[in-house]
């Protein structure tokens, strides 16, 4: 393995990472490259190698209750008597790889959660995506870099990946592998790249993704519903919340849809996350199936183009506050997608 990088802090921090991690047991292909420009990690390698790194969930660090210092330079301060020497030993060998890297500075300086300040340009985020909240300390900075997982029949809880952290997002790379006590990735290249990818979760759209990473990936066709509330035929409400995991409740006078999205490049994410719950939800309130089916068309049409006002007006009421570069760039991918729909 190549640690490919002009700062020798970040070289000696990864390797003294990357030693500890082969003690416990830890296994990364020999064509793996981690390659850092301007403080930025990412893995890179090549060959047929399936399996790019198995990292031991021994050494994943539940991260609840650690404390770091309040601000930059990046330095642990206490740790939970709960965890292993191990753990604790990753976790300091982590730290140092971020503190060395600068991952705070750059979190704070780049990530809309630490450069969106300003009170009304929050309230407008917050109106297409109502998670969102600012944040500027290690802990929010740390929850961009962890997993939330169950082990050995636990309750779920968010886990630092040691090294599994530096491989980037993509939508169409498989997600995590766990089994038998390894948390893997694969060897899984876009295009004719030799950097490799995972899946964050295939569920979030631009917007989600820079929100909660902190970067715009022009890969994502998907465009998850903005929440909001909408009158059903024959009367009712149609109640969008935006969300990751899918999930619909249909009650007498209402309906909650969760996670409804369009996708350009697969029809079918809009036909089950928007249109068949709108339709089976009418169909069991009388209508026919044929007028079930054009009355559903004819609200998704509505939602549709209220998305598209929407993400318009909150591109153009962000241009007057600071820090909001990337939510426009993602608004704006999104927005040029549902115009194409």
């Amino acid at each position: 393995m190549r640690i490919e990088t002009t700062s020798h802090d970040v070289g000696r921090a990864l390797t003294d990472l990357v030693d500890l991690l082969h003690e416990a047991g830890a296994d990364f292909q020999p064509g793996l490259r981690i390659v850092e420009a301007g403080g930025q990690l990412s893995a890179w390698a090549g060959g047929d190698d399936p399996w790019l790194m198995c990292i031991p969930t021994g050494t994943l660090v539940p991260v609840e209750g650690v404390t770091w210092t309040e601000e930059p330079p990046l330095r642990l301060l206490a740790a939970p008597e709960e965890l292993t020497s191990a753990q604790v030993d990753v976790l300091e060998a982590c730290t140092a790889v971020m503190a060395a890297a600068g991952t705070w500075e750059h979190f704070r300086a780049t990530h809309p959660r630490a450069t969106v300040s300003d009170a009304e340009a929050i309230a407008i985020i917050q109106s297409l995506h109502p998670a969102f909240s600012p944040a500027t300390s290690a802990s929010a900075m740390l929850r961009t870099r962890t997993i939330r997982m169950s082990l050995a029949g636990k309750q779920p809880r968010s886990y630092l990946m040691p090294m599994l952290d530096l491989v980037n997002h993509h939508p169409a790379a498989p997600a995590y592998a766990h089994e038998d006590g390894y948390l893997s990735i694969s060897t899984w290249r876009a295009a004719d790249r030799g950097e490799c990818f995972v899946s964050y979760g295939s569920n979030r759209d631009v917007l989600g993704i820079a929100l909660a990473y902190g970067y715009v990936d022009r890969s994502i066709t998907r465009v998850n519903a903005l929440p909001g509330e909408y009158a059903l035929t024959g009367g009712g409400t149609l109640r969008l919340v935006r969300a990751s995991r899918p999930e619909v409740t249909h009650e007498p006078g209402s309906l909650t849809i969760i996670g409804a999205a369009w996708d350009p490049s697969d029809p079918g994410v809009q036909h089950h996350t928007l249109l068949e719950p709108i339709e089976r939800h009418l169909r069991d309130r009388g209508l026919t199936p044929m007028k079930a089916r054009y009355h559903a068309r004819v609200l998704e049409h509505r939602i549709r183009e209220s998305d598209e006002v929407r993400t318009s007006r909150a591109q153009a009421l962000l241009i007057a506050h600071s820090g909001t570069s990337m939510v426009r760039e993602s608004l704006r991918i999104q927005h040029e997608t549902l115009l194409r729909m």
